[in-house]
């Protein structure tokens, strides 16, 4: 089976995971990995270990290691839900997924 990735990305409240679960539904196989999801975690279990200033890295680490265990040990289809909107950030998340064998066009959809 030919596994997707499909990557959503916009502002806060733009419809992110709306649009993500409602594709999920329809998608067989597949699972949506949303950081609103990883950030409520850690604001709710780990508040402590948040970063005082800086980027939320303890966020980015949670994401990737649920990422690399949904690449590595499942055959689901990915929805990603990522408020990233900076340029960088997308590439080196699409550069992830490249260096694993993913292909444009075939396994990945970018949606803005």
């Amino acid at each position: 089976m030919k596994r997707r990735v499909i990557i959503t990305v916009g502002k806060t409240h733009s419809g992110k995971t709306t649009f993500a679960r409602e594709l999920e539904q329809q998608l067989k196989n597949s699972i949506v990995i949303d950081q609103d999801n990883h950030a409520e975690f850690i604001n709710t279990y780990y508040k402590s270990l948040r970063p005082v200033q800086g980027s939320n890295t303890f966020k980015y680490i949670l994401t990737n290691t649920i990422v690399d265990y949904a690449v590595q040990k499942t055959d689901l289809h990915l929805i990603l839900c990522n408020s990233n909107r900076n340029r960088n950030g997308r590439a080196e998340l699409l550069s992830y997924f490249h260096n694993r064998g993913w292909r444009r066009g075939g396994k990945l959809l970018i949606c803005n």
